[in-house]
Formats: C-alpha cells, sequence, structure tokens
C-alpha cells in the first residue's frame, strides 16, 4: 500500500511540475495538484486553479521590422493622401 503512495505522488510530482507539458489536459494537473495537497493535508479551490497561471505561453513571432516599417508606411502615405496632404522633407512618408 505505501508503494502505491508512492508511486501517485511520484506521479503527481512530475505532472504538477511540468504544467507546460498538460496545458492540453487540464484535468490530469487538476487532479494531481489535488493528490499533492491531500498528501500535504490541505485543500484547494480547483477553480482557481489554472495551468495559465503556472505557465506563460510564448508570445507570437514577432513581424520583421521591415514588414512592420512597410505595412505603416503605406498606411500613412493613404491616410495623407486621403486628406491632401503634401509630405515636406527628404525623409517623410
Amino acid at each position: 500500500m505505501q508503494d502505491r503512495l508512492e508511486t501517485v505522488l511520484r506521479d503527481a510530482q512530475q505532472i504538477a511540475g511540468s504544467p507546460e507539458a498538460h496545458l492540453d489536459s487540464p484535468h490530469l494537473f487538476t487532479t494531481a495538484w489535488a493528490t499533492l495537497k491531500a498528501a500535504r493535508g490541505q485543500g484547494f479551490d480547483p477553480a482557481r486553479l489554472r495551468a495559465a497561471h503556472l505557465v506563460e505561453r510564448p508570445a507570437p513571432t514577432p513581424e520583421p521590422t521591415e514588414q512592420i516599417l512597410d505595412r505603416v508606411g503605406h498606411k500613412v502615405r493613404r491616410v495623407m493622401a486621403d486628406r491632401q496632404i503634401t509630405p515636406h522633407g527628404p525623409h517623410a512618408a
């Protein structure tokens, strides 16, 4: 019986220790967390436990600077043309 309990706790520690591997199965992560808390004689509110709070998902890859500047330049030139604004200086949009 003690061996089984140790195995369950070890598995729960592995799951809770790598939440990023279980983002798609929150029920598994929540069960592991509940097991660890119960082993310490503690309780918890599962509604407050979300893997998103424990792991930051990677941000989307940013656009290359050249693409951003090109897109912004096109928009600025379109707005200037719509408002009939003439650019001043050699580096104007």
